[in-house]
């Protein structure tokens, strides 16, 4: 039986249909006693919801239950094939994930671009609709008309209530239009937009059986942002703009940001601060196995610089345990404010070895908070990986069509 409760401080049928798609998730069917049980309300009030959310196309009736010989038999009741699935597609640079994601959290359909080159242009993103237009296509035929609602995970600043993007495929041409319903048109479904880090930081959260309320994703990968859970709810902000760590101006580094400051987090902690160091250090004649690549101009990714470090290369060691030990101070700092019960690091950097990363971050962290506050805090590497942003962009589709949003 589902510990899902939904807030009473929504009308009767909005709390049941929450309350009936959440218990779904986990254990597939139902029945109106069953449903009456949990909430106690009347049959009569849970059978009017329940044929209402049949009318939506949310729900069918799937069986009838024994009735041991005696009474009439329940109908059994399962997710509406109008609702069944739920399309996620994670945008980032060298990677364009696709998926599609049953009602229960099952992926049954899954690509990853890894040719893909990121452009922020009316021409990238129209080669990103044609992608997944193909993908879909190449579904089960059963599965395609049944595609409920998708989400695209973006990165930058997203307003996922207004469905508008301040920082990717946001045109002069198309400005008066919010990108989810140009995405909505041109696909054909009801589409959301949302931040690439909360959609991870929600596919962590949901994804472990820890039961946690308050927990802090750090996503350490070009960039740097963090996701946040209070109370068990993504928080998002007045405009959907929180979590954005990596643009604290912090350090006196004159460093010039991409988001316009100087000296922002993410100069000294994130993937790109790590190559521009690594750079830095082996043109000043220091050595790495990476040092041919980079005289000959080779393109170095975050990934290049785990391996190496993982492969016990010192100048990389040095430069990932370094960000791991900033990171650890800031994330000291949130916790502090905070008080979460956990903090999962994710994003490329993290998937480094935890004993060149994730140890220097949990150090940092007791070195740096207040020993009453952070001393019941895990501190974990991300289960999900690569995974968890393409995860979370299903999660997040489901998630909006749960609560109409």
């Amino acid at each position: 039986m589902s510990a899902y409760r939904p807030s009473k401080n929504i009308d009767t049928y909005e709390y049941v249909r929450s309350l009936v798609l959440h218990f779904l998730m986990s254990e597939s069917k139902f029945t109106i006693p069953e449903i009456t049980e949990i909430t106690g309300l009347s049959t009569t009030t849970v059978a009017k919801c329940v044929a209402r959310m049949k009318e939506e196309k949310l729900l069918d009736e799937i069986a009838l239950e024994e009735s041991g010989g005696r009474g009439r038999r329940a109908i059994v009741y399962g997710v509406g094939k109008a609702s069944s699935y739920f399309l996620g597609v994670d945008v980032h640079e060298g990677d364009l994930g696709i998926a599609i994601m049953d009602f229960t959290g099952h992926i049954v359909h899954e690509e990853h671009f890894q040719d893909y080159v990121f452009e922020n242009s009316n021409t990238n993103l129209e080669n990103v609709i044609s992608t997944i237009e193909s993908f879909i296509a190449k579904a089960d035929a059963n599965i395609r008309p049944q595609i409920a609602r998708a989400n695209f995970n973006l990165s930058g600043r997203v307003d996922s209530k207004e469905g508008t993007s301040a920082s990717v495929f946001n045109f002069e041409e198309t400005q008066a239009t919010p990108l989810a319903e140009i995405l909505s048109e041109r696909l054909g479904i009801p589409v959301s937009i949302e931040n690439d880090t909360k959609a991870m930081a929600f596919a962590e959260y949901l994804t472990n059986d820890q039961n946690w309320q308050n927990v802090l994703y750090a996503n350490v990968s070009w960039g740097l942002g963090m996701g946040i859970i209070l109370g068990g709810e993504l928080y998002s902000g007045t405009n959907g703009f929180s979590g954005e760590l990596g643009h604290v101006p912090f350090y006196d580094n004159n460093i010039l940001c991409h988001c316009g400051k100087k000296g922002c987090i993410e100069t000294e902690v994130s993937g790109s601060a790590i190559h521009r160091k690594l750079v830095e250090r082996i043109r000043n004649g220091e050595s790495s196995v990476l040092t041919n690549k980079v005289r000959r101009g080779d393109k170095v990714t975050v990934a290049d610089i785990v391996r190496a470090a993982d492969d016990d290369d010192p100048l990389c060691i040095d430069l990932i345990s370094h960000t791991g030990m900033e990171l650890g101070k800031h994330m000291a700092a949130m916790i502090n404010i905070f008080n979460p019960e956990a903090i999962i690091i994710g994003g490329s950097v993290a998937q480094a070895a935890s004993y060149n990363f994730q140890q220097y971050v949990s150090l940092a962290i007791r070195q740096n908070s207040l020993k009453l506050v952070s001393r019941n805090v895990k501190v974990l590497t991300s289960a999900l990986g690569d995974e968890a942003g393409v995860l979370g962009a299903c999660m997040i589709a489901r998630e909006r069509m749960m609560h109409n949003r």
